[in-house]
């Protein structure tokens, strides 16, 4: 096992993107819920930090990274994304937690899919 230089990040929907998917058009009329969209929630990578007031600067930093692949991963169609998305409405639509220890424990060379 090895500790590798970066911090995790998990992003939870909350009610607003929630809301803003029950609003897109839809083939299927099936009302998506929290519990559904946060069954199996992302983790992201992040250059690792030394305190935690380090945190919500790094989460600007990289908060519109995140917004586009957490649309991207329900919705496709960007031109039905919100116009504007700022760090205000990111922290609006979503609960972050970060973990400042990630362990890899697999003796394995990382694989990157672009």
């Amino acid at each position: 096992m090895s500790m590798i230089n970066r911090c995790a990040v998990t992003v939870k929907a909350k009610e607003p993107f929630i809301k803003w998917l029950n609003s897109l058009p839809s083939a299927l009329d099936i009302k998506i819920d929290i519990d559904r969209v946060n069954r199996e929630t992302s983790v992201y990578l992040l250059q690792e930090y030394d305190f935690d007031d380090e945190r919500e600067s790094l989460l600007e930093h990289f908060y519109d990274l995140i917004f586009d692949e957490q649309l991207f991963s329900w919705w496709e169609a960007e031109e039905d994304w919100p116009a504007r998305r700022t760090f205000s409405m990111f922290k609006q639509w979503f609960d972050v937690e970060f973990h400042s220890m990630v362990i890899d424990c697999v003796d394995a060379p990382l694989e990157r899919q672009e």
